[in-house]
């Protein structure tokens, strides 16, 4: 990697605390966000197989169609209303939750039961309720607690998710499945403020980016071994599906043995807790001999030099100068969802489906596309420091929104031709390529996400940030990314319901408008401290000296 990559400063400690934090944290962080996705239609028959049994009081397999139709009179259910062209469409409730599924029933099990679409929409969104609410508690944790110590903390709620996820069919109840996802959100949004941070704190300032871009990195390969293990013939089946929960044991467990044996960040402990010996003993840890000497001088330096005293987010917001570029930190970093790749990671299959692939070909496209993620964000990692981040940033907005609007148009015209079933209308012959067209439109579009939104805004904001207010603004800026999460995750099936493929013309309109946003307001980082990060954007503000911190 000769010019990308400079192994000057890096030491076994240092490696060895980046993969703790990486694979303990952030992989499960990956995990759980994809974990969810593969079995999404086994998971869906489940609970209504669940929701069925205490419908009728009796076994769901004893239910025939029609003949326990009268158990909808005596609970007080009627006929429901579904979309046209199902069997389903004037189907007592019971009939809906209860009757056998063909094949081609289950390919619209969503679509047919809108319901159990909303029940869904909660299991994949009530993660997000919980990340948002993390990323928010994180500033204080991390202060209370150190870098290390609130990742160590964190994975009580890991067990806690694990505990409601992989039991939920012993106790015959999805409302488990909702408590479990929501504790998974919690872990992730922890570990989506403090990981990173840490990863930024720990290394030299000329491979900062390179190992704070690995945070990310861990995050697409679990969801690409989520996709692999959730496969049909694998764990995603009927039988197996809570022990594909139950594999965020594992880094788990290799967190709680490999992290207590690294140290705590320098910066925390000598600029937050003004802990010098403690500070100087971690630093030998990470650091070569003459990088030693040169980086806790610098610490000295801006100990003595400068006020820099950690900020609460109130605080935050009265100072106008911080006040402008925490929202900046806030918009870029919200990116990364509402790009509209937050859709095809939390309903791939899904999307795939609709674009008009197969059961089986879906989730082989979901695989292709996790594999080429990882790749892509491996990648970006690598050469970040050659290429910078504001560069990268423009280039993955840029051309995610030409992807976008090609997509839009593959898909609008594979739905003209092709019924909800797939097969080809009237007129419709030779437009069966448009299935495949939306499948490399996703998996181009997954490449240059991996570029720019998905990779560089997990640390840029760190980079933009002195030691005060780091905590406070990636707390803040997560809370927002988390909140992004939520909007397009709840409304995405709706809104697709309604429009489908002419639902990702919204995702270009935000496109272009974060496009030109980072253009004219987002500054370079790379090869930058953050004080220097900070001249510049008092200078691109318009705030001197006397009116900023």
């Amino acid at each position: 990697m000769g010019k990308t990559f400079n192994f000057k400063g890096v030491t076994k400690t240092l490696i060895f605390a980046i993969l703790s934090v990486g694979f303990g944290s952030s992989f499960l962080y990956g995990y759980n966000i994809g974990v969810i996705n593969a079995p999404q239609t086994v998971v869906g028959m489940w609970i209504r197989s669940v929701t069925c049994g205490r419908m009728i009081g009796h076994s769901y397999s004893s239910y025939v169609c029609g003949v326990d139709a009268e158990v909808s009179a005596q609970n007080g259910t009627s006929g429901t209303s579904n979309r046209r062209g199902s069997r389903f469409e004037n189907a007592t409730e019971t009939d809906l939750w209860c009757c056998e599924l063909t094949d081609d029933d289950q390919q619209r099990l969503f679509r047919d039961n809108y319901k159990l679409n909303v029940m869904w929409t909660a299991v994949a969104s009530v993660f997000c309720v919980g990340g948002l609410l993390g990323a928010l508690a994180s500033n204080y944790l991390v202060f209370r607690f150190g870098r290390k110590g609130t990742l160590l903390l964190n994975n009580l709620t890991g067990f806690g998710a694990l505990g409601f996820l992989v039991f939920p069919r012993l106790a015959f109840s999805y409302e488990m499945l909702l408590i479990g996802r929501f504790l998974a959100g919690l872990n992730g949004g922890v570990t989506s403020a403090v990981a990173p941070l840490y990863m930024v704190e720990i290394p030299p300032t000329h491979i900062r980016g390179t190992l704070g871009g690995l945070h990310q990195f861990f995050i697409v390969l679990a969801i690409l071994i989520s996709q692999i293990l959730g496969h049909p013939k694998v764990l995603g089946n009927d039988l197996y599906w809570p022990y594909l929960f139950g594999i965020g044991i594992i880094p788990i467990v290799f967190q709680l043995l490999t992290l207590p044996f690294c140290p705590e960040s320098p910066k925390y402990l000598y600029l937050d807790k003004d802990k010098e010996a403690k500070a100087e003993k971690a630093m030998k840890r990470l650091r070569r001999k003459s990088v030693y000497d040169e980086e806790m001088e610098d610490l000295r330096e801006k100990k003595e030099t400068t006020d820099d005293q950690r900020l609460t987010m109130l605080a935050l917001f009265k100072d106008p100068f911080l006040r402008r570029v925490a929202i900046m930190s806030m918009i870029v970093t919200s990116c990364s969802h509402v790009s509209g790749h937050g859709t095809v990671i939390y309903y791939s299959t899904a999307v795939f489906k609709s674009a008009g692939l197969t059961g089986g070909t879906a989730i082989w496209a979901t695989i292709g596309m996790g594999a080429l993620y990882a790749l892509s964000t491996f990648v970006t990692a690598a050469t970040v420091e050659k290429a910078g981040r504001k560069t990268l940033l423009l280039i993955g907005l840029g051309g995610m929104g030409i992807l976008t609007i090609l997509l839009t148009a593959f898909m609008v015209m594979f739905q003209k031709t092709h019924s909800s079933s797939g097969a080809v209308k009237e007129g419709g012959e030779g437009y069966e390529w448009t299935s495949y067209a939306s499948m490399v439109a996703i998996f181009l579009h997954t490449i240059i996400y991996s570029i720019g939104p998905g990779t560089i805004p997990a640390f840029l904001v760190s980079e933009m940030f002195t030691q005060g207010p780091r905590a406070a603004v990636t707390s803040l800026a997560l809370a927002v990314n988390w909140l992004s999460a939520l909007i397009v995750v709840l409304l995405y099936p709706l809104v697709q319901a309604e429009i489908g493929g002419y639902t990702f013309l919204i995702f270009a309109g935000a496109l272009a408008v974060y496009f030109g946003y980072v253009w004219l307001r987002v500054p370079e980082t790379k090869g930058k401290t953050p004080e220097e990060v900070m001249e510049v954007l008092k200078e691109k503000f318009g705030f001197s000296g006397d009116q900023s911190r």
